[in-house]
């Protein structure tokens, strides 16, 4: 199998989980209540986990100028990582909207933030493969 549609299984995988997540959350209604420091911190960790994503992706990509030591990392394999951490972040941005949701946390944040996983997991591109490196 192609990594390139190992990784769209992940993201239909990962896009189902937070439609789950969002279909838990409308099963029923909690009375909700004004943003409190607890509110705070998942919607801190939510938008850290959107961000990282992107960061911890090119971190892994990045090469170095500098010669290093030699590594067993490959391109393909720190290509594969880098967007499985990619979708990873992404469903977690769904999994803090949940969290919210059962802390009581206002319903539009839970909102916004189930809008912005689904978003970011639905624009997601794995583009081409390198080349794997031959022995």
């Amino acid at each position: 199998m192609r990594p390139e549609r190992l990784l769209r299984l992940v993201q239909v995988a990962n896009i189902l989980l937070i439609a789950g997540c969002f279909f838990v959350k409308r099963m029923g209604t909690l009375e909700t209540h004004d943003i409190v420091t607890r509110d705070w911190i998942v919607i801190v960790a939510a938008i850290w986990s959107a961000v990282s994503g992107f960061t911890i992706q090119r971190r892994i990509n990045k090469t170095s100028p500098r010669p290093q030591k030699p590594s067993r990392s490959t391109p393909l394999g720190r290509w594969k990582a880098g967007h499985l951490l990619r979708l990873s972040s992404a469903t977690a941005v769904g999994l803090w909207a949940l969290v919210l949701h059962f802390l009581a946390g206002p319903d539009w944040i839970v909102n916004a933030l189930f809008g912005l996983s689904a978003l970011l997991l639905l624009i997601w591109k794995p583009g081409s493969a390198p080349a794997p490196v031959q022995p």
